[in-house]
This record gives structure tokens, C-alpha cells and sequence, in this order.
């Protein structure tokens, strides 16, 4: 049985750098040395071998993050398209700079959690907590002998996914209620099943690296604190 859960953003692409929505982009140079300090941290700390589960979004720079971690391993890497990220409809492939000056009202209103964006054909985050959560689910009791599971996904699907699992299906309503800060780059959620229920042991956790240096600069273009 899974008794272990990890949720692990991508690493950085040029597209969150100059803050450019959602796409499908690749990992930059930065984004690869991200996942692979990631990699080498979940390695080390919680020692993944043959009966580890690996899954990405399928999307170009989670698959790649799931690979810099599967592949020196030997394991696996299964894709299901549930776990791609948010869509975004009019607003996909749009700067950020350029939303807040072309719909400043509806771009605050986003940025508040007032689901303004909606009306431009962004799917609805309840939409995408179900079929993430879903997934997560799925993947978490797959038979087998498995017991631990590597999730590589996106930010705003793994935030989704998490208030989900928290709500037990009830409650998914985004318009109020706490919230989760944005995830960093190849950083993770950990979560640890307690009889029925998953408990939730960390979250937005990275490698120890990313706390000596400038996590977006990369390697050693990262400044020492």
C-alpha cells in the first residue's frame, strides 16, 4: 500500500520567468539544475527504490522533472493527462503585465480569488481540484506493491488538488476559506497516510540548497546568503 505521497511542482521554464502564462515550455537551464537538486534531495532523504510510483502531467517540463528524478533510479514514468495545469483559455499564452493593463479589474479580481477570470474561459478551479484529485486518488491506491508515490505536476493543480484531499469532496469552494501560497519551483508537498486519511507532513519544501543561494538564479549563478 502507498503510505507515502509527494507533490513536486516543475522545475523553472522561461515562461515563469518573464511571467508569461501556463503554455507547455520546457525547462530552462535553470528549471533542469531545480529538478535535479530536487531529485537528489527526495532521493536522499526518502530513499525511493522499485516499488516507488512515479507520475507526471505529461506536459513537457513535468515530464522532464519526473525524469531527472526517474531515470537514475530505473523507475518508471507514467503520464495521465488529469494532472496537466489549470487552462486558461483567452488568457493562455498571455504576460501577466499585459493582463493587469488590459483587464486591470478582472485581473485584480483574479489575483484575489474572486473568480473573475472565469468569464474568459479559464477553467474553474473546483474543476480542476476534481480531476486532479481524482487522479492523485486513483494513482494512491493503485494494487500493487507499491508505497510510495512521486506526483510531478504544476502549482496551481497541486494547491487545487490539496484543498481536494482536505475538503473529502464536500466543500470545494474557492471563494473563501484559507488559502495556500504559490509553490516554488521544484519544490513539494509531502503527505503521510494516517489509516484513511492523508496528513499532510510538509508543504512548499526543497532541497537545502535552495535556502543558501538565489533558488532562480541557478547553480552557480545563485548567490551564497
Amino acid at each position: 500500500m502507498i503510505n507515502a505521497l509527494f507533490l513536486i511542482r516543475h522545475g523553472q521554464t522561461d515562461w515563469n520567468v518573464i511571467g508569461r502564462i501556463q503554455g507547455n515550455p520546457p525547462l530552462n537551464k535553470t528549471g533542469i539544475w531545480q529538478a535535479e537538486q530536487s531529485a537528489k534531495a527526495l532521493t536522499k532523504r526518502f530513499k525511493p527504490d522499485s516499488k516507488s510510483l512515479v507520475v507526471c502531467s505529461g506536459m513537457m517540463r513535468a515530464c522532464q522533472s519526473a525524469h531527472i528524478f526517474a531515470d537514475p533510479l530505473g523507475l518508471k514514468v507514467y503520464e495521465d493527462p488529469r494532472l496537466m495545469e489549470r487552462k486558461f483559455g483567452q488568457w493562455e499564452g498571455r504576460l501577466i503585465s499585459d493582463l493587469f493593463e488590459t483587464y486591470p479589474q478582472d485581473f485584480e479580481g483574479w489575483r484575489r480569488g474572486e473568480g473573475n477570470e472565469l468569464k474568459y474561459g479559464v477553467e474553474p478551479h473546483e474543476e480542476v481540484a476534481k480531476r486532479v484529485g481524482e487522479a492523485v486518488k486513483e494513482w494512491a491506491e493503485r494494487k500493487g506493491e507499491w508505497n510510495k508515490l512521486f506526483i510531478f505536476s504544476h502549482g496551481t493543480c497541486i494547491n487545487d488538488c490539496i484543498r481536494f484531499l482536505f475538503s473529502e469532496e464536500k466543500d470545494l469552494s474557492f471563494s473563501q476559506g484559507a488559502a495556500l501560497i504559490d509553490m516554488n519551483n521544484a519544490f513539494w508537498a509531502h503527505f503521510e497516510r494516517w489509516g484513511q486519511r492523508w496528513a499532510m507532513a510538509s508543504f512548499n519544501e526543497g532541497p537545502c540548497v535552495a535556502y543558501k543561494c538565489d533558488w532562480n538564479a541557478g547553480g552557480e549563478h545563485g548567490q551564497e546568503k
